[in-house]
């Protein structure tokens, strides 16, 4: 355990997930926006945006929250919470040095699906547990009341970090998504179709992308599941272990943008970036339009991508 450092938790902060401005509570009026481009934000730190490995890395080491009534993400995820912990704390500034080792891993872990390349064995061994701790947090809170599983996991996080207790650590669901990954293997839910492995997650128990990534070759994958709203929602990644395929989604997350903005509204833009109710991304991973379901069929996703990476 790291020797304690004085840190204080800004009080008063209302945490939240919306990727709709009329989704922010209405006790928020100046808020920051974490590891995703939530609209209206007075600050954005968002490595999707600006291509920083983590989204830690795109954040200021000092950080004044007094002056905000909110800490607003897109979605909630580990470098999400991770991201809100140091915000809560003042940034990492306040933080041990051998704490924000196992952050920055556990948000590696999250978003690359692998050990963070410039923290020793121990610190992404204990990135891991925390990242996996998170997944299980979220999968027992988010589906009935995802601000809750955002605050109550970030809140917590904050909490250990400010005493320096032992932050919390679990991989029974990263254990057990291995086995998950077999299943839906075995049921034909993974199928390899040239470039792509097409993942589909429609209706089943998710397993985590790392294990699923496991079940084949392809340089990219392509997963699908349900869009709350109707439709289908679609996430498009490189494959991490995966050498000598593209180097960057963002030219396919381009093209399957142009292709999404044909059909009109509601895509405000043909382009994948923040504002455009459309495809988006960075450089590994991306996705389709956060709150309506994609009009392009799984068919016309796949032909899309290998037409631009055969490019």
């Amino acid at each position: 355990m790291p020797e304690t450092m004085t840190i204080r938790i800004q009080p008063g902060l209302t945490l939240f997930v919306a990727t709709r401005r009329d989704q922010v509570p209405s006790t928020c009026s100046r808020y920051v926006s974490v590891d995703g481009s939530v609209p209206g934000a007075a600050v954005t730190w968002d490595h999707h945006v600006t291509g920083e490995l983590v989204n830690l890395d795109a954040m200021p080491a000092e950080i004044d929250a007094s002056a905000f009534d909110g800490i607003g993400t897109t979605m909630a995820d580990t470098d999400a919470i991770v991201s809100a912990t140091a915000v809560l704390v003042g940034g990492a500034a306040h933080v041990h040095p051998q704490t924000m080792a196992v952050l920055l891993s556990a948000s590696h872990w999250c978003d690359h699906l692998g050990p963070h390349p410039a923290q020793t064995d121990a610190a992404n061994a204990a990135g891991r547990g925390l990242h996996g701790h998170v997944l299980a947090g979220l999968a027992h809170q988010e589906r009935s009341a995802p601000q809750t599983a955002f605050a109550s996991l970030a809140l917590d996080l904050a909490s250990a970090v400010a005493t320096g207790s032992t932050l919390p650590y679990d991989t029974t669901i990263l254990d057990q998504a291995e086995h998950t990954a077999m299943l839906l293997d075995g049921d034909g839910r993974i199928t390899r179709r040239g470039l792509v492995g097409v993942v589909d997650l429609r209706g089943t128990s998710h397993a985590s992308p790392s294990a699923l990534y496991a079940r084949f070759d392809c340089p990219i994958g392509l997963f699908i599941e349900d869009h709350p709203a109707g439709g289908l929602r679609y996430t498009v990644g490189l494959h991490p272990a995966r050498r000598g395929g593209p180097s960057s989604v963002r030219p396919v997350l381009d093209a399957l943008a142009r292709a999404e903005f044909a059909h009109g509204w509601p895509a405000l833009g043909a382009e994948a970036r923040p504002g455009m109710e459309n495809w988006g991304g960075r450089q590994t991973v991306g996705g389709s339009p956060w709150n309506y379901g994609s009009r392009l069929s799984p068919d016309e996703v796949v032909a899309i991508i290998e037409q631009v990476v055969a490019r």
